[in-house]
């Protein structure tokens, strides 16, 4: 059912902002290093650990005028050295909660980041590509969540990317796809990370990097991206292993043309068509007038408040034929996708940051709740999710909503890998950070293992307000970088005095479960899980 894909993913980016510096290991001392890339020189930043990082660096042309809302094109070469010692802006978004733009955006924001252990290694490293979360809509790979240097310490080269967002990533409209069928309409930002990905087929190898032994991976729209590229044949053979943190290829895409229910905005098309009209763009030359609109003025149109209950169109990646041929789940049946390892998991309370603003508190609203967001399908869905069963209404639909989104879509994509023959390795993250977002998240508002609460542990943040609170943290962290750079460079997250993490099987579906004492566990949820999975969820 179409209507939980609906709630576009919001990270825990809704209520953070943007830092523009790293929060890596301390600076040296000495000149500055300049690596020689295929568009151009770069001057980054050497660290006293021998590591060093290269910030900001443009993949793509500045996708404004009339390359707005078309694939991206390579940037434009330079000759002398350019600065890498700062990030890139952001790309042009709005505050989910208010509508008001965020400050220090810019529609040239097509850049990306480079973490490396060494410049000159013995041999290339394995490469892991991040991309970040925020629903489509927000977020950036300045986000000081995102410092790659604890896991370049650990032997990798990381990179992660900036890609268009919201209306200027993902509007749909029949005039902006009329006469360019390579193109398409809507999937602007999944061309950008492909394009973000041929940058690091292409040059990655200058940074001390092994092109050929690549990971994408990604939380939550970035899980979303890293799935789907999975599945556009374009992108094959740019990568050679995927992590999908709380996000599969079922979420997140809508059909690009009705499916024949006018009667409701149930397609990208549609949306595009009221978008348009909603900024004054109806007669002529509408692909035209829309690119003579502004990133505030097609902010301001875009919607503002993170409706939770209510199910409604948002942007986001569309089934247009071509970057994504078909929907997901025929795709993946059919066996039409890279043929890769996955390592993927979800979190116990994904729902409870989605659920923040509602108000559910007494049985009769959780009921009311249900029936807006899965109309004709409520009553099954209580009886899974009785509220009874549960601390609270409320806590019952966060759990609701956390399972149909996350964990059971997780076990789904699970289950169709491994019954086709690709290995994968699923996790489930249980633990309750105490401080991992100071007075923003964690114990504070009591969200359990929330939507994105392993970010810092699997970047390792030893800085800044996400940074890690104990040394039982700190630990766990050092075994969670352990297992997902093992998996980068070769497929199996397993070493000899590792908790082993068990290859999921149909028989048993066993995974890792991650806590501050690591352990295992199997079939997971499969009760509700099979009851989401009867009724199409």
């Amino acid at each position: 059912m179409r209507s939980f894909s609906r709630l576009l993913l919001s990270s825990c980016l809704l209520l953070l902002t943007h830092c523009a510096h790293s929060t890596g290991p301390a600076l040296a001392k000495g000149p500055a290093p300049v690596v020689e890339t295929g568009r151009g020189p770069v001057r980054g930043l050497a660290y006293e650990d021998g590591s060093a990082a290269f910030l900001g660096i443009p993949f793509a042309q500045p996708p404004t005028g009339e390359l707005r809302w078309r694939a991206p094109e390579p940037a434009a070469a330079w000759s002398t050295p350019r600065d890498a010692s700062h990030f890139g802006l952001p790309c042009p978004q709005a505050d989910l909660r208010n509508g008001k733009p965020i400050e220090g955006t810019s529609e040239d924001c097509l850049t990306l980041n480079v973490w490396t252990p060494a410049l000159e290694p013995q041999k290339p490293a394995p490469v892991m590509v991040y991309i970040h979360g925020g629903a489509f809509t927000l977020g950036s790979s300045r986000d000081e969540l995102y410092d790659g240097s604890a896991l370049a310490h650990a032997g990798v080269v990381v990179v992660s990317m900036n890609y268009r967002l919201g209306a200027l990533g993902f509007l749909a409209h029949p005039a902006l796809g009329a006469g360019a069928p390579a193109e398409s309409s809507g999937n602007y930002g999944l061309m950008d990370q492909r394009l973000a990905l041929e940058w690091v087929r292409d040059h990655v190898s200058a940074f001390g990097g092994d092109p050929t032994n690549v990971t994408l991976f990604g939380e939550s729209a970035g899980a979303i991206s890293a799935c789907l590229q999975m599945l556009s044949p374009a992108a094959q053979g740019l990568f050679h292993r995927v992590i999908a943190e709380s996000g599969t290829c079922y979420l997140g895409t809508t059909p690009l043309k009705d499916p024949g229910t006018p009667e409701q905005e149930d397609s990208a098309e549609e949306r595009g068509v009221r978008f348009a009209r909603e900024v004054g763009c109806t007669e002529g030359d509408i692909a035209a007038c829309l690119r003579t609109r502004t990133p505030e003025q097609l902010l301001a149109a875009s919607g503002a408040a993170l409706d939770l209950i209510k199910p409604r169109v948002g942007f986001g990646p569309v089934v247009d034929g071509n970057v994504i041929p078909a929907a997901p789940r025929q795709l993946l049946a059919e066996g039409k996708y890279a043929k890769v390892p996955l390592m993927l998991g979800a979190n116990r309370d994904e729902g409870t940051i989605f659920t923040l603003q509602a108000k559910i508190d007494t049985p009769e609203q959780y009921e009311a709740a249900v029936n807006v967001r899965a109309p004709g399908n409520a009553e099954p869905l209580l009886r899974a999710y009785p509220a009874k069963d549960f601390a609270s209404p409320k806590a019952a639909f966060s759990r609701l909503l956390g399972d149909a989104m996350f964990v059971c879509p997780t076990r789904r994509l699970a289950r169709t890998l491994v019954e086709q023959g690709q290995p994968v390795h699923a996790y489930f993250f249980t633990y309750e950070p105490k401080k991992a977002f100071g007075s923003i998240f964690g114990g504070f508002l009591k969200l359990g293992a929330y939507h994105s609460a392993e970010l810092p542990f699997v970047f390792g943040l030893s800085r800044g307000r996400f940074a890690l609170d104990s040394d039982a943290e700190r630990e766990l962290s050092t075994k969670l970088i352990g297992y997902w750079t093992r998996f980068a460079t070769g497929g199996n997250p397993n070493a000899e005095g590792a908790v082993e993490w068990p290859a999921y099987t149909r028989d048993g579906e066993k995974y890792l479960e991650i806590n501050l004492e690591l352990g295992h566990g199997s079939n997971l949820n499969a009760q509700r899980c099979d009851a989401l999975d009867s009724l199409g969820l």
